[in-house]
């Protein structure tokens, strides 16, 4: 027949519930078309999209090439690619056409993204097309912390982001991870059991923590003092001490702008996790937006008055990932950390810390120093186009505080278990929470390869920061359990809980430095020395092996 001899072929095509169909050319003929023929099993095709309905910005291609797709019917399984297995005419966008070997059903279908995002779907019936969005989900963080607050471990932030391993910021370089962290906890929220204080670092994300040592203090304040810590991701600007920050009443700006003219003072006046508006973002990059700018108005000069002011600068930030920074490197797009100006007498702006910094990660309390501020300053201007959500804006003077009572809360115990994946939901202003109640043993979650510390106890490594580390991935946490003070606080006195925590966390981006595997573990000495206490400690605990996936 003519239509056996055809000249070329294109691929094949999505042409209804039995699968593809081929069109050929023939000498001297037009198109000829060869459909499924009789007794094929239904099939099932797949399209796929790195634009999700929900989102306003865009993880993978729109047009979902190059994503993997493994799809398993009973113990049969199917490997596919979006891409296209040859180089003939008509190299449209079709489907991908899956066989079920007869069944109904597919079982699962396992999808990753040209971003490095692992996503399940299941149950997808045969005989139908099924269009598949990339979920918008985080995959890296760094590890969340729960606090026991007399009736469950309630949802605090995330630690150690501060700590991130391998992280591209431009090309040939990586940000150096900076492995200390001072949490000051909620006032209230930590609550004794049975004479302990029990915290839980865990982690639902893909990642790898390398804990090195964690300490639990309380401070009690006296009437009239507030409390906050010198902490942040710092950029350009001053290292942060991670030092408690002692001060009264700050000064909260009687007017407040931002970049579009709206009033934001309300906003900016508690921490009751209610962020100021911000910049519209920019859909390319994750965690970008628009240059966002906020004018602060105080009654009085901040230069003026005993100690030493400081910016009291709470909120949350919407990552990016290493690769969103290579993508933006190429787009000639930066992001441009907080940057403080002061408003000067003769009415110009005087940068006062250029790139600061910010909070590093999920809801928190920080404050960085303002130095050198021109005299007689009254208005402040910040200005970034990080995706960060201002919860509170205010001015204190950080002061000593003698009358303060700082109790070391020892460690009495410290564990390592699998518990699962706490369950994420995200709220208005990409407000993340986590619930450690609803924790699902099972993730779409990858793992790096290298060896992992054995269940069970971690007290020796966590006792001492030594670069003896408890390494612990998706799905598992270390529970922490501290001695409780024995007395109260002195009546009308506050007690705070500040957690300081040493160590490391890498993620599976495609651009973090050896992001597949656990190792090279890392130090805290310039050097690359570890600390003896390390390979004496490691072969005791390091006997979990994990192959990576």
């Amino acid at each position: 027949a003519p239509e056996t001899q055809a000249l070329a072929c294109t691929p094949l095509f999505w042409s209804g519930a039995q699968g593809d169909a081929m069109v050929g050319f023939a000498p001297g003929e037009g198109p000829v078309l060869w459909r499924p023929g009789p007794g094929r099993h239904p099939f099932a095709a797949l399209t796929f999209s790195g634009r999700h309905h929900d989102s306003d910005q865009m993880r993978s291609n729109a047009a979902g090439l190059g994503v993997r797709v493994s799809v398993r019917v009973g113990a049969q399984w199917t490997v596919r690619s979006t891409y296209r297995p040859i180089s003939g005419p008509g190299q449209s966008l079709q489907p991908l056409a899956i066989g079920a070997f007869g069944a109904r059903r597919i079982d699962f279908v396992a999808l990753l993204w040209t971003d490095g995002l692992l996503q399940t779907e299941t149950l997808l019936a045969t005989g139908a097309l099924h269009a598949i969005e990339e979920t918008q989900r985080q995959t890296s963080s760094c590890p969340v912390l729960f606090a026991w607050d007399g009736g469950r471990y309630a949802f605090v932030t995330d630690v150690l982001g501060v700590g991130g391993v391998g992280f591209w910021v431009a090309p040939d370089t990586y940000a150096p991870p900076a492995p200390q962290e001072t949490v000051l906890l909620p006032p209230g929220l930590l609550k004794a059991r049975a004479g302990e204080l029990r915290l839980k670092l865990a982690e639902p994300m893909e990642e790898t923590c390398y804990l090195d040592g964690a300490a639990l203090e309380a401070v009690d304040v006296p009437p009239g003092w507030q409390l906050s810590v010198d902490d942040r991701m710092a950029v350009l600007g001053p290292a942060p001490t991670g030092e408690l920050v002692f001060h009264q009443e700050p000064a909260y700006p009687v007017r407040a702008v931002d970049q579009a003219g709206r009033d934001v003072r309300t906003a900016l006046a508690r921490v009751d996790r209610r962020a100021a508006p911000i910049a519209p973002v920019d859909p390319r990059f994750i965690g970008r937006t628009a240059e966002q700018v906020l004018t602060l108005t105080f009654a009085t000069a901040l230069d003026e008055g005993p100690g030493t002011p400081v910016l009291l600068a709470d909120g949350w930030i919407e990552y990016p990932y290493a690769q969103t920074l290579f993508a933006a490197w190429q787009a000639d797009a930066t992001f441009e950390a907080p940057t403080i100006e002061a408003l000067k007498a003769d009415g110009t702006w005087q940068v006062v810390l250029e790139q600061f910094g910010y909070p590093a990660g999920m809801p928190r309390w920080s404050s960085v120093p303002l130095s050198g501020l021109p005299a007689g300053t009254r208005t402040l201007r910040i200005r970034t186009t990080q995706e960060i959500y201002w919860d509170r804006l205010a001015v204190a003077r950080s002061l000593p505080c003698p009358e303060a009572v700082r109790t070391p809360c020892a460690l009495n115990a410290a564990g390592l278990a699998f518990t699962g994946f706490a369950h994420r939901t995200t709220a208005a202003q990409r407000l993340p929470h986590y619930d450690d109640d609803r924790r699902p043993p099972l993730w779409d979650a990858r793992h790096q390869e290298g060896w992992h510390t054995r269940f069970g106890p971690v007290d020796e490594l966590l006792a001492a920061t030594d670069d003896a580390v408890t390494i612990f991935g998706p799905g598992e946490e270390v529970t922490l359990r501290f001695r409780a003070p024995k007395e109260p606080p002195a009546n009308g006195w506050t007690r705070h809980f500040v957690l300081r925590v040493t160590g490391w966390c890498k993620d599976m981006d495609l651009f973090t430095l050896e992001g597949e595997t656990v190792g090279p573990l890392p130090v805290r000495a310039a050097s690359g020395i570890a600390d003896p206490a390390r390979a004496r400690l490691h072969p005791q605990y390091q006997t979990r092996y994990r192959v990576g996936r």
